[in-house]
């Protein structure tokens, strides 16, 4: 699956309607992962947290996305784990979550 911090999402929107010579379409995802990989980086990031050890594999390819369009006009995607760090952050203060 597909990730990318949501202020990632807002900024790719801007650079590309401010960048004169953008045109056409632009895939916005920072980071392909699988439901393992998900687990993972949360259970070591936050052990306190009930996560699944792990899901039933599904017999999908895995894939990327080409995102050398956004890339080439100097956007640069924050890391996966910031990404699930201000997430966490986020549903902790709104009262969703508890650590």
């Amino acid at each position: 699956m597909g990730y990318i911090h949501i202020e990632d999402v807002a900024l790719c929107h801007i650079l590309v309607y401010e960048h004169e010579g953008a045109s056409g379409r632009y895939l916005c995802s920072s980071t392909v992962i699988d439901n393992d990989e998900f687990v993972s980086i949360l259970s070591a990031r936050y052990p306190s947290l009930p996560i699944p050890k792990g899901f039933a594999k599904l017999d999908r390819t895995y894939y990327e996305f080409n995102t050398s369009k956004l890339t080439s006009l100097g956007f640069k995607f924050r890391p996966i784990e910031e990404m699930f760090d201000d997430c966490i952050k986020a549903l902790v203060e709104q009262g969703h979550l508890f650590l």
